[in-house]
């Protein structure tokens, strides 16, 4: 019974450690205006990714899943775009507003998995394009 106890704690003990380790590791550098965000991530969690843009920002998001994929890079652009380029690879419905933002994130997708439609109102006030975006819309690239 003593050795079962002891196995017990040390493998307690190692899990504390590695969580302790990752923790530690794990950073998320948030900077910027709304329209112009500079996001420095290394080996956080979605989820921490997330919290600190709605930490800083107008964003609410919400989701069922836990968020536990690890993202590392750094994003600039305007939030919205910012926001998308995480959820790469998550089913997601994003509202952009005037003044804020509003994520559900719906589930991870799987291999494969491919965009079906993305629903914009009518009367959603449009952002205008950027100057990369005016040139392929010109070119009659982009509708």
């Amino acid at each position: 019974m003593t050795m079962r106890r002891l196995l017990l704690v040390a493998m307690l003990g190692s899990a504390t450690v590695l969580a302790l380790g990752r923790t530690a590791s794990a950073e998320v550098k948030v900077a910027g205006r709304p329209d112009a965000v500079h996001l420095d991530v290394h080996d956080a969690s979605l989820h921490d990714v997330l919290a600190a843009l709605q930490e800083r920002f107008n964003l609410r998001y919400r989701s069922a899943d836990a968020l536990e994929a690890q993202v590392t890079g750094v994003f600039d652009g305007p939030l919205r775009r910012v926001v998308a380029r995480l959820l790469s690879g998550h089913d997601y419905a994003m509202q952009v507003t005037a003044d804020s933002i509003d994520v559900l994130v719906l589930a991870s997708q799987g291999p494969g998995a491919t965009v079906v439609a993305a629903v914009t109102p009518a009367s959603a006030a449009r952002p205008p394009l950027t100057a990369a975006e005016r040139k392929h819309y010109d070119s009659g690239h982009l509708r």
